[in-house]
């Protein structure tokens, strides 16, 4: 509107018109936006697999299909949820699922794909990073890992079943996690071994070969006495499985009463510290395979 009309124009008149122009401005937003959602232009996610949701669906729809909503629902459940908040400071802990040695080869087409990983550095980092750790490995590399472990790791083992094929040898029906530190828990019972059987998630577009079940996600969880309190680490996130049933797990936080932390200069005096985990872990077999090559090796997860 030029200048010499608004000089024609009351004070009100012109309040009027402007406020009128900015409810048409606002009005013609809203269309477009409807219509670029009626043209499939949606900007609601799949909350499984990331896809896009029908104009069909629910407004009040997560998932895309009800085979992705039937997915998601059993994840959650098996995932379950931490117990409430544990009392004390949180904790820092890691989960390693890197492509077992001399099998790197089955994620050459993974983006995050960087050849054989140097188990030597992973579990020097894991040692010095971490309150709490474990790593899953293959039988047949377990004695080579184990090789490279500091004193008073524990293995746990998962008994999946075996893949049916022809073979001349035993077929591996289990696999071996490796683990340390953590949180004692007394209450609850829980074991280090876990029998569950394993399927492809056909319904997650992310999964790779060796994507860990909901189950095994909790009972690894579980093993490090895991809280909703505390941080997880998915050193090699792959499918991203590890890292979604952690969220879910660790979701009691937001529910769980408050918890005093004490600070955490408080505990440079006490075990928990980071200098009496170093002095613990003062004795790391040979220290020269353990500090032999860079830190920064990315690969997919199983």
């Amino acid at each position: 509107m030029s200048a010499a009309v608004l000089g024609e124009l009351s004070p009100s008149t012109a309040v009027e018109r402007d406020a009128s122009a900015e409810v048409l401005a606002d009005a013609s937003l809203t269309a477009a936006a409807d219509a670029s959602g009626c043209t499939g232009a949606t900007r609601r996610i799949c909350d499984w697999c990331k896809g896009p949701i029908p104009d069909r669906a629910r407004r009040d729809a997560v998932c895309c299909s009800k085979r992705c909503r039937q997915a998601r629902h059993r994840f959650t459940r098996d995932v379950g949820t931490a117990r409430a908040v544990a009392p004390g400071r949180p904790l820092r802990l890691a989960y390693a699922d890197p492509p077992y040695p001399g099998k790197a080869w089955l994620y050459r087409g993974h983006p995050d794909y960087a050849g054989e990983v140097d188990h030597a550095a992973l579990i020097c980092r894991l040692v010095q990073e971490y309150d709490g750790w474990a790593l899953s490995t293959s039988s047949e590399a377990l004695p080579d890992v184990l090789a490279l472990c500091p004193r008073g790791v524990r293995v746990a083992a998962w008994h999946r079943g075996p893949r049916i094929t022809a073979s001349r040898w035993p077929l591996h029906a289990w696999e071996p996690v490796i683990y340390y530190g953590g949180r004692p828990v007394y209450g609850p019972v829980r074991t280090d071994s876990l029998v569950h059987g394993v399927s492809p998630m056909t319904t997650l577009p992310s999964r790779v070969t060796g994507t860990k079940p909901a189950a095994v996600c909790r009972w690894v969880f579980e093993l490090l006495g895991a809280d909703a309190g505390d941080t997880l680490d998915d050193l090699f996130p792959g499918s991203g499985v590890v890292t979604r049933a952690w969220e879910v797990y660790a979701r009691a936080g937001s529910d769980a009463s408050p918890r005093a932390l004490r600070d955490a200069s408080a505990e440079a005096s006490g075990n928990g510290s980071p200098g009496a985990r170093d002095a613990s872990h003062a004795d790391l077999g040979d220290a020269s395979r353990l500090t032999s090559a860079a830190t920064g090796t990315r690969a997919v997860s199983w």
